[in-house]
């Protein structure tokens, strides 16, 4: 009898404000994994370059480029 009189509440209000919050959580769960993917790649990066930074290093102390590395090993 009473919900005749007052009727069904209106709860569009809270409706878009939950839509709200969810948009932004997803907004932020995209930004989160995005960082992370930038940070792994980051890492990746730097461990790549610091395992063929050092053949590079190898590398250049050669006398004769053409000749390559020489199996002496000089002390």
């Amino acid at each position: 009898m009473m919900s005749a009189i007052f009727g069904k509440p209106d709860t569009s209000a809270q409706e878009e404000q939950l839509r709200i919050q969810r948009e932004q959580l997803e907004s932020q769960e995209k930004r989160q994994q995005a960082q992370t993917a930038r940070e792994g790649a980051a890492l990746q990066a730097k461990t790549l370059a610091r395992q063929r930074g050092g053949r590079r290093m190898l590398l250049a102390d050669r006398e004769d480029s053409e000749l390559g590395l020489g199996t002496d090993i000089i002390s």
